[in-house]
């Protein structure tokens, strides 16, 4: 394979793999509560964590 057709698949998979990112969504926010404490986070802060409400679109668990 000549030199000329290796970089334009390069270019081709950096553009694939470059569009994909670009459409990516960001991750949804829960409120979590705990035993002694309510928590804004994208995932469970840990074990015993119970998910109240959500999803919300922004870190502060607004909409």
């Amino acid at each position: 394979m000549s030199f000329h057709i290796r970089m334009i698949l390069a270019l081709l998979v950096t553009l694939l793999i470059g569009s994909g990112a670009a459409l990516a969504q960001s991750a949804q926010w829960y409120t979590w509560q705990g035993a002694t404490r309510t928590v804004c986070a994208q995932n469970s802060p840990g074990p015993g964590w119970i998910r109240l409400r959500g999803p919300y679109k922004k870190s502060d668990c607004s909409l």
